[in-house]
């Protein structure tokens, strides 16, 4: 008998919305081969490439690293969604958590880091450069919602409250997992809020985070801590918190119980390290930035002294 709480999926050899690992297939083998996927991925890979290729007089510098951080963002977000890790979330919590903090934490970063505006804005086609996203960006409604969404306060509140709700209002998580839409639904919820949290404090030129050097640092803690504390939450609960992986395959030898402490430590430690990474170098940035102003206004004291 089926359990009431097991996806049909894993009980009976049914294709989930990951898709289980048939039994004998190694892990290692089941890559998944997503073409709603892979097809926009690579148009927007393709859009970006051209849009240098057009970007022949540069009114500022597009050094060659960022082309590579924008590239293997888009790689790392194929890893998460494509690798054998999206079908061993079917099986493994921690599998799952793994997915959710490479795109959340690395792949988002990484093509913000890559400035992908005006490579993308010039690389769309003509005809939806002029006639949509132009009349649409100068729309004061829209300028309005673009500062809206990327306030700080809106930023911090959409990353904790989705992130939450997907770990802890009951039934959604076990819903992701049963069902092909709702879990795209969830994967596209924690890819937006990450833009948004992100957003603020990476510079997406030739757009700029409203939010000086130094108190980004504080953004980033403020943002980050909802996350620290729902993971040490996850990692000694006493309660399983998905039914689910109490009943399913185990394809990795380890007990469910392990398995949870396991996700909330990915979802504690990596990102935990993402996050100070990412101060220290906002750190470093806001030194940098004063001792240019400070020779700005020496090299203008001398002068006028001259």
């Amino acid at each position: 008998m089926i359990s009431p709480h097991l996806p049909e999926g894993l009980a009976g050899g049914l294709v989930t919305a990951h898709g289980s690992i048939p039994p004998g297939l190694p892990w290692w083998q089941a890559w998944s081969f997503d073409p709603s996927l892979i097809i926009p991925v690579a148009i927007v890979g393709w859009f970006y490439l051209r849009g240098l290729r057009r970007w022949e007089q540069r009114s500022r510098a597009h050094p060659w690293w960022r082309t590579a951080l924008f590239y293997g963002g888009l790689a790392t977000y194929l890893l998460a969604m494509e690798s054998p890790l999206d079908r061993l979330g079917e099986h493994h919590f921690s599998m799952h958590m793994i997915q959710h903090e490479l795109v959340m934490m690395y792949a988002v970063p990484m093509l913000l880091l890559g400035a992908p505006t005006t490579p993308l804005l010039r690389g769309i086609p003509g005809w939806l450069r002029h006639a949509v996203v132009r009349p649409l960006a100068g729309t004061s409604g829209m300028r309005f919602a673009y500062r809206a969404i990327t306030h700080p306060a809106v930023s911090i509140m959409a990353l904790t409250t989705v992130v939450w709700a997907w770990h802890l209002v009951p039934g959604w998580w076990e819903a992701a997992l049963a069902d092909q839409k709702i879990h795209d639904l969830q994967h596209f919820a924690f890819t937006a809020v990450a833009v948004l949290f992100w957003w603020n404090v990476i510079d997406p030129r030739p757009l700029h985070s409203r939010i000086p050097h130094l108190p980004r640092i504080l953004y980033i803690f403020g943002g980050s801590l909802p996350k620290h504390i729902l993971a040490a939450m996850i990692t000694f609960s006493s309660h399983t918190f998905y039914p689910t992986y109490l009943e399913a395959r185990r394809v990795i030898p380890i007990d469910p119980a392990s398995d949870q402490q396991l996700a909330g430590l990915i979802m504690w430690v990596p990102s935990e390290a993402a996050t100070l990474i990412a101060m220290a170098i906002v750190f470093f940035m806001w030194v940098g930035a004063s001792e240019r102003r400070q020779q700005r206004a020496d090299a203008e004291r001398l002068g006028s002294a001259g």
